[in-house]
């Protein structure tokens, strides 16, 4: 019993061989993503570099649309009966390449970085300057960085010898004919000329607090200003009358140079009995070649600049008689506060690492590959959507059914996706789930590229000059670029923003779920979402709509992510944001394909590709993979977040003001009667099919400018311009709304 007329059977046979396509690009994309999240850790890269890789990469990766698209559509152009073999080929070629460079991976060599040892260091101040001094790694070398800057945090300076090797405390606060001990620093009225600005950091502007003159008193070591009781105490030694005499406080001072180039104090930190640390901003140089002495055998001494330091005389003379050697070198010598894990340390990152294999192998073979490999796999999803795009364009039956043919992908994201990522989350990281994803990456993309090989009858020639419609809707032509060219730009910056959005969740996977078992859920709601016929949902509220509705939601995920007290509403946005994801780029791929005249169709997908997966994802890196290593967690985190549903919010409302009163209203087309329309030889092709209602397009979207119509008013010889349809299956008034 065969079909009746008119109708069409329930599954188009000549759209399986896509769905499978679909089915292993999508899939091995997945793979893909959880491969570039756990491959480079497991070579032996560290955080640095990863992120670095992962920021420069996506944009590196927009090379392939920008190279697929256009050069699909000048194929299309060339060759149209047989752009249908051509695009197979080409996106079959792109497939195998992708797979082939990734299979590479398999040499690159590993990196083995042995658990970061912490040697001891030392900060060290004298007249001269300031110095870090850190023991040397096992491999006897110091560090060779130009500048390095960071802060310091000191605690428990004191006068001393310079020997890093212990720290001996050596100052006397009453110094004479005998040591005594020292009393509180309460007990001395000189003391008291000093103004704390915090306990954990006592500040103080060198100042006089005397009119006394002092150009005839020696200068100290440091060019630091003379305080009145050193003024006082020299008169009292001059006169012969004092047995002790007062010495300040360690002074740690902070210098600048003036035009001559001469240091001069711009103020100092005082340590006291009372004073917990000292925080001071530190510019760290290279190691210095200073003579090896018994002290400093087996250190590293690092300049720093910008700190110098005054040591009295009486306390350099006391040090030498009570040491009993003139070798002694008087210094400040304090010890540092968490050298290694201390917020902004300019120690930071300087632990001693063993390092078996050569890095710079590892990290340049690796970055090669992975660039090379994102180009042609963004290359091979735009030539995807090309194909879906024209296999499912619009027929006598109506819309297209994007969605019915992505659903494939959902399905392959939630087999590989959520047990590859809870297999990811088990340890962290994983060498099972990244060989398992690089496997299924290069198994479903030879796969895919054999099945596009060999399917002949996928329904891939180029879209003809008219979409035909159950509304016989006739559609804008080519010129009509320039009329929504503002549409195109703002979809693209569109694209590039909700792409910044979600890459600054997912930049890093480790980072991405609170709860495992969201990933799962979220996977099952896609497939629901995408399965229900998306496509008509979306022409139902329209583009614009869902592109404010996208934002509002990444205001409530942000939201619940600046704040620990909402982890619940974390989990629900966790679970309904991949379904949303999909919403939102299929409602991107049709808008560009609406936007777009049809000899551009592969451009217009390498543009929606490149905004979203290039430049978006390379922005949201930038802003997901700026949190440090060592403080990932939320609460390091939450200020950013919070930032950003601000921003999300703003964006909507920019983006409803800008679409309703400007460019819907400029996009609009006058309505028409079918009778302007349909003339000539056009009348043969759509003169039953045309609409009853004479209204040619919809008041809030892209519809036939007066001008099309026109054109064909009056056409004797039965030529006429290629025209676009904006449809809406069964609108009363042939409406496509946005």
């Amino acid at each position: 019993m065969g079909f009746k007329s008119g109708s069409s059977p329930r599954i188009n046979k000549t759209l399986i061989s896509l769905k499978l396509v679909v089915l292993l690009v999508i899939s091995g994309l997945t793979a893909l993503h959880i491969l570039h999240a756990t491959k480079p850790l497991l070579l032996g890269l560290n955080f640095s570099e990863y992120r670095t890789i992962s920021i420069v990469a996506p944009f590196v990766s927009i090379l392939g649309p920008l190279i697929a698209g256009p050069w699909a559509d000048r194929l299309a152009a060339k060759n149209p009966n047989g752009f249908g073999r051509t695009l197979r080929f080409l996106t079959a070629t792109f497939l195998v390449l992708a797979a082939v460079i990734n299979a590479v991976l398999f040499a690159v060599p590993d990196v083995v970085r042995e658990t970061a040892q912490k040697p001891q260091v030392s900060f060290g101040c004298d007249g001269n300057g300031a110095y870090i001094f850190q023991k040397l790694c096992a491999n006897d070398t110091c560090k060779a960085w130009d500048r390095k800057e960071g802060s310091v945090k000191l605690t428990r300076c004191t006068y001393s010898c310079l020997n890093p090797n212990f720290h001996e405390n050596m100052y006397q606060f009453w110094l004479g004919d005998t040591a005594t001990s020292a009393p509180s620093t309460d007990q001395s009225s000189d003391f008291g000329d000093y103004e704390e600005d915090a306990p954990s950091a006592t500040t103080e502007k060198l100042q006089a607090t005397s009119r006394l003159d002092v150009a005839e008193l020696p200068a100290d070591s440091a060019g630091v200003e003379v305080d009145s009781s050193e003024v006082d105490r020299s008169k009292r030694q001059a006169k012969g009358q004092a047995k002790k005499v007062y010495v300040e406080p360690p002074h740690l001072c902070v210098t600048e140079r003036n035009e001559q180039g001469a240091d001069l104090v711009k103020n100092c930190h005082v340590y006291t009995q009372d004073t917990p640390n000292i925080v001071m901003h530190a510019v760290m140089g290279a190691a210095l070649n200073e003579p090896v002495t018994n002290e400093t055998a087996g250190w590293c001494q690092y300049p720093v600049e910008g700190i110098k330091c005054n040591i009295p005389a009486q306390q350099v003379k006391y040090m030498r008689d009570l040491k009993k050697d003139s070798s002694c070198r008087p210094i400040i010598e304090c010890l540092i506060v968490e050298p290694y894990s201390g917020k902004d340390s300019v120690l930071a990152d300087s632990e001693c690492v063993t390092t078996i294999g050569n890095v710079e192998d590892t990290l340049v073979g690796y970055t090669i590959i992975r660039l090379l490999g994102d180009i042609f796999a963004m290359a091979s999803l735009t030539l995807l959507n090309t194909a879906i795009v024209i296999a499912v364009r619009e027929t006598s039956e109506g819309r297209g059914e994007v969605c019915r043919q992505y659903v494939w992908g959902a399905i392959g994201y939630v087999i590989l996706f959520s047990p590859l990522d809870l297999l990811f989350m088990q340890s962290h990281p994983n060498h099972d789930a990244a060989l398992a994803a690089l496997i299924i990456f290069i198994a479903c993309f030879v796969l895919g590229a054999v099945v596009l090989v060999l399917a002949s009858q996928m329904p891939l020639s180029p879209p003809e000059w008219w979409w035909h419609t159950k509304t016989g809707m006739l559609v804008v032509p080519m010129s009509a670029i320039r009329r929504y060219s503002p549409e195109i730009v703002l979809l693209t910056l569109v694209s590039i923003l909700f792409g910044t959005f979600w890459s600054s969740i997912h930049s890093f996977l480790y980072w991405t779920f609170t709860d495992e078992n969201a990933i799962c859920y979220a996977g099952i709601i896609l497939i629901l979402a995408l399965f229900f016929n998306v496509d008509k949902f979306i022409e139902y509220c329209g583009h614009s709509n869902i592109f404010i509705a996208g934002f509002a939601i990444f205001v409530i995920r942000f939201t619940a992510l600046s704040d620990k007290g909402t982890n619940w509403l974390t989990i629900i946005m966790e679970t309904i944001e991949p379904a949303v994801i999909g919403v939102i780029w299929i409602t991107i791929i049709l808008y560009m394909r609406h936007a777009m005249p049809r000899k551009l169709t592969a451009t217009g997908q390498a543009i929606a590709v490149l905004a979203f997966f290039g430049l978006g994802k390379g922005i949201g890196a930038l802003i997901g993979l700026a949190r440090e290593e060592k403080h990932p967690s939320l609460e390091y985190w939450k200020c950013c977040y919070q930032w950003l549903a601000v921003i999300a919010c703003i964006i909507s409302l920019v983006y409803f003001t800008i679409y309703n009163l400007i460019l819907s209203p400029r996009c609009t087309a006058k309505p028409q009667h079918s009778e302007e329309l349909i003339s000539g030889s056009a009348s043969q092709n759509f003169g039953n099919t045309g609409t009853s209602n004479g209204n040619g397009a919809g008041s809030n979207g892209a519809g036939v400018p007066a001008g099309a119509g026109a054109s064909l008013n009056g056409n004797t010889n039965g030529s006429y311009s290629p025209l676009r349809v904006y449809h809406n299956e069964r609108g009363k008034k042939g409406q496509f709304r946005y």
